[in-house]
């Protein structure tokens, strides 16, 4: 049984590198812009039929003896297989991202701060974690890693978490007590507004 569906997968594979090879050929007299953007639904499909198995589908890239082809795939490999199963965080780090706009800024630090967290808050760790990560998207995350904006961005997240877990215990164990005040409170507007109806009706008489 799974040698008959080794068998088949090997042939689905075959099918894929000879129909990819073909569209990608064609696809490069429009320009090498146009063919990565055809590489990449091409990629979606090989990850598909290799249940995302990183190690078979570029096993599959390499034996392509065509070689802007081959060339095409590799360059737009790691960057469409992380968009397609890669973690969050790796996607984040893929993406053009502007400083300048905070929005983007502050989401791709909070990738790199998970990242930075997860492996330790260690920058080696770090820097192997990022290896499946194209070349320039890892220069740019350890780059950015070093730099004082990421220091601040870093300084101020934690800031807040001590805040905001100071805040929750102190709602927690002032909960009861602010209760009780709440309604003593309500206790003493209700007996001031029944004296002041009592002094009107004593007045009036």
């Amino acid at each position: 049984m799974n040698k008959n569906a080794d068998v088949k997968q090997a042939e689905h594979l075959q099918q894929w590198s000879n129909k990819a090879v073909v569209s990608l050929s064609a696809s490069l007299v429009f320009g090498r812009e146009r063919a990565s953007e055809i590489a990449q639904p091409l990629l979606i499909a090989l990850f598909s039929l290799t249940a995302n198995d990183y190690e078979k589908a570029l096993e599959i890239i390499v034996k392509i003896d065509n070689f802007s082809v081959k060339r095409i795939f590799l360059e737009q490999f790691k960057h469409t297989y992380i968009r397609n199963s890669g973690p969050e965080d790796f996607s984040a780090l893929i993406e053009k991202v502007d400083f300048s706009n905070q929005q983007m800024s502050d989401r791709y630090d909070n990738a790199l701060l998970r990242l930075f967290n997860e492996n330790e808050k260690n920058t080696a760790l770090l820097s192997r974690s990022l290896r499946a990560l194209p070349i320039t998207a890892k220069r740019m995350a350890l780059k950015r890693l070093s730099s004082k904006e990421f220091e601040t961005f870093k300084r101020v997240k934690i800031t807040g978490e001590t805040l905001r877990k100071k805040q929750n215990l102190l709602s927690r164990d002032a909960g009861e007590p602010a209760w009780y005040w709440v309604w003593v409170l309500i206790f003493i507007v209700l007996a001031t507004l029944g004296v002041a109806y009592i002094q009107q009706v004593n007045g009036a008489i």
